[in-house]
């Protein structure tokens, strides 16, 4: 459904913090109702409203109070009208027309007793369900709220700090790299629209596909040809026909795909229009802070991980004695890689490669049909072995890691979207070729559980093992090229300067855009001249910032400045001074411009000297946030240059010439 209205709420509440409890507990209540509750978006007006928290526009103690109340008036309200109507409420309307959701509430709450009031309010599905059903069931008022009212103080907070996190996250982002403020929202929405999208269709597929099926399979039946091709596989004895079936008409529909796909990307200029302008659009994106964990998440499409999670599984299966699962197992892993062998061999084209003058078709991503054979199949082969609630559980950790590794490549410019998508659609096809044969043939199960330990340790200790041997490596040669051009250095000096980029980022949020001063020269020279005014190198910032971050009493010596970017290249030089206020300090950042000076080839940085204060969100998480050095700061650094050539054109900037 639209949930633009639920952005324009959140709009509104930031701008009118007054009116935010109320809203809130109107949210709150109208989404713990029976089954309205399922039509409102609660979690995500409450995961928008921690965010505008920890950004300081609303407090958190008022929202949660509100939040609470409402949640706890809604349930109260879902049961009285259960405890009410009792047996007569099935056959009453919006009831009527969903049954099964009243019937899986029943068969939840007699499962679990009086806890499932306090499980329902954690599950979306269950969340508007278990507290009419607990009043139609007889559950009695006392015990329900003993249950209920820790639940709702609870839930409000367990929604709100996601928010919170993720609020926070955005700002850090916004301050240091604005271009992972939109990485993050990409990746936080692509992911959760995957989720919803898997849980979604697995149980449309669970609740009403049988009976669709069903109809399909007799109608194949009675057809003089299909009947023929499919008769075996739709023996109504097997068990897994109804799984076969599915599998089929979604094996047709990737053919079908990937057919499509093949033959436009050649010859129409759409998908090579959208590929370029996808490309052109992740290279928007590029960042120094993103660039190491996109780099990482590819390494989930290397060999070294994949074959020896693959051999893993196999080996414990012939261990275990399922022969047949081993078979088929080998089957396709083997399919896997002569899929990625003839990919390989065939004259195809990435990104990459057309910077270096390749103008081949793009052709399906060798890499990405791989790493889909191997997570698909586990998936289809290790669901056969869960029980039917927990099998989306697979297919669902299998469509998140696929997404983050297409998600990945595209990033980085390893693949076009077409082929990535001709890659994923190739491995779905042969994953659902050989998961039908399997499906069919099996007879003996083996434990869900322990191929899964041995599956995912297995991936995890070779996915580590890969970004630590490959990690450096990768990040320079996938490093971001530097548009350079040449100038005149007399040009420069006299008037070109102002034909350089005059902002770091154009984020509103971001105080201290502006760059205030050029330097043509050696960085080194710089900082060995101002190391006697007090300056000196900030010590470099490595994972534990993140970890340093939350100390509750932060300073200048215990939390170190972090890199902040430009055109997606971290600072090649960053000095600090270290002054008597503990929270606060003054910076020097340099960029390379990629301009070269004639005839030296001298090179050309954009500098920002800037005052950082130590900025504190949600009690325990800290960060340096920069506002604008003001003209005695410039005066103030020009006379500690010493010897060295200084232009000053205006005010605001400053010209230095080694």
């Amino acid at each position: 459904m639209d949930n633009d209205w639920a952005q324009d709420l959140l709009n509104w509440l930031s701008a009118n913090p007054g009116w935010a409890g109320f809203w809130v507990f109107v949210m709150s209540f109208v989404e713990s109702l029976a089954f309205v509750g399922i039509l409102v978006p609660g979690i995500i007006i409450l995961f928008g409203l921690g965010a505008l928290i920890s950004l300081g526009s609303l407090d958190m103690l008022q929202i949660w109070l509100w939040g609470s109340l409402g949640a706890l008036a809604g349930d109260l309200s879902s049961y009285a009208i259960g405890h009410h109507y009792r047996r007569q409420l099935a056959e009453m309307w919006p009831f009527t027309h969903f049954p099964r959701m009243l019937e899986r509430g029943r068969d939840y709450f007699r499962a679990h007793g009086p806890k499932s009031v306090a499980i329902g309010r954690f599950i979306g599905p269950l969340r508007p369900v278990i507290p009419v059903t607990a009043g139609m069931l007889g559950l009695s008022p006392r015990r329900f709220l003993l249950v209920d009212i820790p639940a709702c103080v609870i839930w409000t907070p367990a929604y709100l700090i996601p928010g919170m996190l993720f609020g926070a996250s955005l700002e850090v982002a916004s301050e240091y790299a604005g271009r992972m403020s939109l990485v993050l929202v990409i990746g936080v929405v692509t992911l959760w629209l995957t989720w919803w999208l898997i849980w979604t269709i697995y149980e449309l597929a669970a609740s009403r596909s049988a009976r669709w099926l069903r109809h399909a399979i007799r109608w194949l039946r009675r057809h003089p040809v299909f009947r023929r091709i499919a008769g075996p596989l739709l023996d109504s004895n097997q068990p897994e026909v109804l799984s076969i079936t599915m599998m089929g008409l979604l094996l047709v529909l990737i053919f079908w795909t990937v057919i499509i796909l093949m033959f436009l990307s050649p010859f129409s200029a759409h998908p090579q229009s959208i590929d370029q302008t996808v490309q052109n659009f992740a290279l928007g994106l590029r960042n120094h802070i993103a660039d190491p964990l996109m780099v990482a998440l590819t390494q989930l499409s290397r060999l070294g991980v994949l074959i020896p999670t693959s051999t893993a599984v196999l080996l414990w299966l012939i261990g275990a004695g399922r022969r047949k699962a081993a078979l088929h197992w080998l089957v396709a892993m083997g399919g896997g890689m002569i899929l990625q062998i003839l990919l390989g061999w065939s004259l195809r084209s990435t990104p990459l490669l057309v910077e270096a003058g390749a103008n081949s078709p793009h052709s399906p991503s060798a890499a990405l049909t791989l790493a889909t054979v191997v997570l698909g199949y586990f998936a289809v082969m290790v669901a056969r072995e869960l029980s039917r609630r927990k099998r989306k559980w697979p297919y669902t950790i299998t469509g998140l890691l696929l997404v983050l590794l297409v998600l990945s490549r595209l990033y980085l410019g390893l693949d076009w979207l077409s082929g990535a998508l001709m890659g994923v659609a190739l491995g779905m096809a042969w994953t659902f070729v050989v998961g039908i044969a399997y499906r069919q043939r099996a007879v003996r199960s083996f434990s869900g559980l322990v191929a899964s330990l041995i599956f995912f340790g297995m991936l995890v200790v070779t996915f580590t093992l890969q970004v630590n041997q490959n990690l450096e490596r990768d990040l320079a040669a996938l490093k971001l090229p530097l548009s350079q051009r040449e100038i005149a250095a007399s040009d420069w000096w006299e008037e070109d300067w102002q034909t350089l980029p005059k902002e770091r980022t154009h984020l509103k949020s971001v105080a201290a855009r502006e760059f205030n001063f050029q330097f043509a020269g050696e960085p080194e020279n710089l900082t060995q001249t101002l190391a006697a005014h007090g300056w000196q190198k900030a010590q470099p910032a490595d994972w534990s910032w993140s970890i340093l971050s939350l100390n509750p009493e932060p300073s200048e010596f215990t939390l170190p400045p972090l890199k902040r970017d430009y055109l997606g290249h971290a600072d090649s030089l960053l000095l600090h001074r270290l002054g008597g206020d503990p929270l606060a300090q003054q910076t020097l950042r340099t960029w390379d411009s990629g301009i070269r000076l004639k005839p030296s080839g001298q090179a050309v940085y954009l500098g920002q000297i800037a005052n950082e204060a130590l900025v504190q969100r949600m009690v325990v998480f800290s960060y340096w946030s920069a506002s604008p050095a003001s003209k005695d700061d410039l005066d103030k650094l020009a006379g500690e240059l010493g010897e060295m050539q200084l232009g000053r054109p205006t005010d605001s900037m400053l010209l230095i010439r080694d």
